[in-house]
């Protein structure tokens, strides 16, 4: 960090008052695994001499033997995507710190899917920088770093002092760039980073995605991972539980995002999707945490630095709502699935692109469409003419329309090959229309258990919605599932804070990413549950100490080792 020599002790430890009963040298003292590095006399009958003290007693202050403070780097792409990492941890502050979130950020049932992660740091803009340059991570002044820029690939790693291994925590790219201006103003800049979610935040699906019958959750996300211009470093895909009848079909070609069709298939699958430290996209099935039953860490209230663990009534569900979304789909591909609203003029050798949503040619709802009829038939289902009430000379043949078909949409390409204007007064396509008109909602049956919590606490019901689902035995094994592992008030940590105070929790917060499975226990909460990791908070401190914050779900299982198998009527060994 900028103007810091790394130092391999952590800051000096208090450890209490000692009577020394005759003279020692200080430098031989040893406490447990820590050696003495400061002796500061509270009462002695005789002065101190260098660094023999006599009988005294004395405060004594240490530093752990092994070394608890990582090693930071944050690396950039100077050079271009794929061209070799640039470390500019020289020039970043250590006063600010760094801080990485990302993953899921809550752990209720029906918090499946992350958001954007986030990377901050603060970076040296002024002349005392290693370039010795004002304006040097400015985007726009003269002195610009080449290659420093909005979009550009970011990267940071930590290495661990005790085992030497590096850890990557996050990677993503650079989303802002914030100088502080003024002659006299800190001359620093703050910089964010977005993780590859952001890439699925702002991309929109296209038709060329192309029909999705019949396929599952994994084969789904690989069509659109496959349409998107930035790719996730890696994608691990866990295969879907079953296939989805029509998929993409209530998704709009025109606004609708990666990152909400991802919502809408973990929500079918009850899977969990997000990015791993390392740049991972992750698709997590739903069986996936239920088959987990090792701890990749042990924490009890020794290790804790907070615990936040509310119980509201909020926290009890006890009537569980589902509702799964059976198509129909019409029989004959004779359906107009799609119908331009107006006339479209071209002048002569004018090609335009349209794009257009199916929509029922009754209600005009949005709906999707398969078995689309393309080419589209000239005369039949496009009509040009010179005029543009029809009156005019008929100029079909004249006129060449392709179309790309999607699920919920179509890309038409027309172009005039005529010598003068003609106008569009149809454009159409044919198919057989899916409509989600028969959905339907299955509640978990009452119990005694779930009986009585509605007495005791009161009804706190739930609605939860898979859109591509069409298997009712889903539907009311999701609602029996969640019913039973939340109907009952249990000890359930929403969050823990871990400080690297030792070398084991050093590597293991280094180590740890979501979906890891802990085990913590407090004595006074009488918490003593197992948890999997939702989302984390890294913080790298101005202190070069780490703190992590983790969101935690539950990792109850409310049939006692048994896992759940949607689709089924039975439960399997785990």
């Amino acid at each position: 960090m900028s103007r810091i020599t790394y130092s391999p002790w952590a800051t000096a430890t208090t450890i209490g008052v000692v009577t020394i009963a005759a003279p020692v040298a200080v430098s031989t003292w040893a406490v447990g695994a820590a050696i003495v590095i400061a002796a500061i006399v509270v009462s002695a009958p005789a002065a101190v001499s260098a660094w023999t003290i006599p009988s005294a007693t004395v405060r004594l202050e240490v530093v752990p033997s092994v070394p608890i403070e990582p090693f930071p780097y944050v690396e950039v792409e100077l050079d271009g995507y794929g061209n070799g990492w640039t470390d500019v941890t020289g020039d970043c502050e250590q006063a600010f710190g760094i801080t990485i979130r990302h993953g899921i950020q809550s752990g209720g049932p029906a918090d499946l899917v992350a958001p954007t992660g986030t990377a901050k740091f603060v970076l040296d803009n002024s002349d005392h920088n290693e370039a010795e340059l004002l304006g040097y991570y400015s985007p726009y002044h003269a002195n610009k770093r080449i290659g420093w820029g909005l979009g550009i690939g970011c990267r940071i790693r930590f290495k661990d002092p005790s085992t030497g291994l590096f850890y990557a925590r996050f990677l993503g790219r650079i989303d802002a760039i914030d100088p502080s201006p003024g002659v006299d103003g800190p001359r620093l800049v703050a910089v964010t980073a977005t993780d590859w979610m952001d890439e699925a935040a702002r991309f929109k699906l296209s038709t060329s995605i192309g029909e999705q019958v019949g396929k599952r959750w994994d084969e789904i996300l690989g069509a659109i991972l496959a349409e998107m211009p930035r790719q996730p470093l890696a994608a691990a895909l866990d295969t879907g539980a079953e296939t989805y009848p029509y998929a993409l079909d209530t998704s709009s070609v025109t606004n609708q995002t990666a990152l909400g069709e991802f919502v809408k298939l973990a929500a079918s699958e009850f899977g969990l999707i997000y990015v791993k430290a390392d740049g991972t996209f992750r698709a997590e099935g739903r069986h996936t945490r239920l088959l987990r039953t090792t701890y990749d860490w042990v924490l009890d209230d020794t290790e804790l630095q907070a615990l936040s663990m509310p119980s509201t009534r909020a926290e009890v569900i006890n009537t569980v709502r589902v509702t799964i979304h059976p198509k129909v789909v019409d029989a004959a591909a004779t359906t107009i699935v799609y119908d331009q609203a107006s006339v479209i003029t071209l002048v002569a050798g004018e090609t335009k692109f349209l794009l257009g949503s199916f929509r029922d040619p009754v209600t005009g709802d949005p709906i999707g469409a398969t078995d689309v009829v393309v080419p589209p038939v000239a005369g039949t289902d496009y009509i040009a003419n010179t005029l543009p009430d029809g009156t005019g000379t008929n100029q079909t043949a004249l006129v060449t329309v392709t179309v790309e078909v999607g699920q919920s949409g179509a890309n038409f390409s027309i172009t005039n090959n005529h010598s003068a204007d003609v106008s569009l007064t149809r454009n159409q396509l044919r198919g057989r229309g899916i409509y989600d008109r028969g959905s339907q909602t299955f509640a978990a049956p009452a119990d005694a258990v779930s009986a009585e919590s509605i007495i005791t606490i009161g009804e706190h019901a739930v609605e939860f919605d898979m859109p591509y689902q069409a298997n009712d035995d889903v539907g009311r094994g999701a609602a029996l599932y969640l019913r039973n592992k939340y109907s009952s008030a249990f000890p359930q940590a929403r969050t823990i804070v871990v400080f690297a105070d030792t070398a084991d929790a050093l590597t293991q917060m280094l180590a740890r990413d979501i979906s890891d499975r802990l085990t913590i226990s407090e004595t006074v909460t009488g918490l003593s549950n197992g948890y999997f990791i939702n989302g984390i908070e890294l913080q790298y401190l101005p202190s070069g100490h780490l703190q992590a914050s983790y969101i935690l779900a539950p990792a109850q299982d409310p049939f006692a080792g048994l896992y759940w198998i949607l689709g089924t009527n039975v439960l399997g060994a785990g």
